[in-house]
């Protein structure tokens, strides 16, 4: 049998130590430079920059949104026709999914700029992805120029209206927040930042994870326009 030559053996040795050398550097370009957001923790956002983060979803993307261009600082979209969330859900909905059962405390605040549609909706959301239930704050607007607050399961109503917090005019701005404490649900609002906060009511729905959490929008019926704009969305 015929021996390797030494020359040879180490030219072998050689190339293995490259090849080394080149996978390692190859696998420390595919890190990111910032880890992605963890899907068991919710971020939060205020909207600042120009493009939207890894950790948000569209379900029904508007056909026209942007952040910190309409507004400063603000997302702002258009919400689409025959979009509502009541027994269905067709909104244009912007959101986090969590994947494992924890408590949160989340708030937005968020405006509403309507015309003579008879119905537009936009509020704050807890869908479960696996069930379709879900729990809300929604703010329902109309023709008229009047809107108020509604807080609902889905087909159910479980304060409506929300005392105090009817609205004129066809354009409101508004803070919207929901406590998750085990399996009870707790809606809040305000007027305006220094109030306090305003205990909507508490409820339960099946929260099956994984749970969506965010922002929807739509026009429930009319050929008008709904604009709706989010200054930030915060957890806590």
């Amino acid at each position: 049998m015929k021996k390797r030559s030494i020359p040879n053996l180490m030219w072998l040795i050689l190339l293995v130590f490259v090849g080394l050398i080149f996978i390692s550097c190859k696998n420390d370009d595919d890190e990111p430079d910032t880890p992605a957001p963890s899907p068991t923790t919710l971020v939060s956002d205020e909207f600042k920059g120009n493009v939207l983060g890894s950790h948000w979803q569209w379900a029904n993307e508007p056909d026209q949104w942007d952040i910190n261009t309409t507004r400063i600082d603000y997302l702002h979209f258009k919400g689409l026709a025959g979009a509502n969330i009541w027994c269905d859900d067709n909104t244009s909905r912007l959101y986090q999914e969590i994947a494992s059962e924890q408590d949160f405390d989340v708030s937005t605040l968020i405006r509403g700029i309507w015309g003579n549609n008879a119905s537009d909706v936009a509020g704050l959301v807890v869908k479960s992805a696996s069930s379709g239930e879900w729990v809300l704050i929604k703010l329902w607007m109309h023709g008229d120029g009047s809107g108020r607050l509604e807080f609902q399961t889905d087909c159910n109503d479980i304060i409506s209206p929300v005392p105090g917090s009817e609205s004129q005019g066809g354009d409101i701005e508004i803070y919207l927040r929901i406590r998750k404490t085990g399996n009870d649900y707790t809606g809040y609002f305000k007027m305006a930042g220094g109030e306090d906060w305003v205990t909507i009511g508490t409820t339960q729905f099946s929260d099956l994870f994984p749970l969506q959490v965010g922002i929807f929008g739509g026009i429930d019926s009319g050929d008008g326009e709904l604009m709706v704009e989010v200054d930030y969305f915060r957890s806590e």
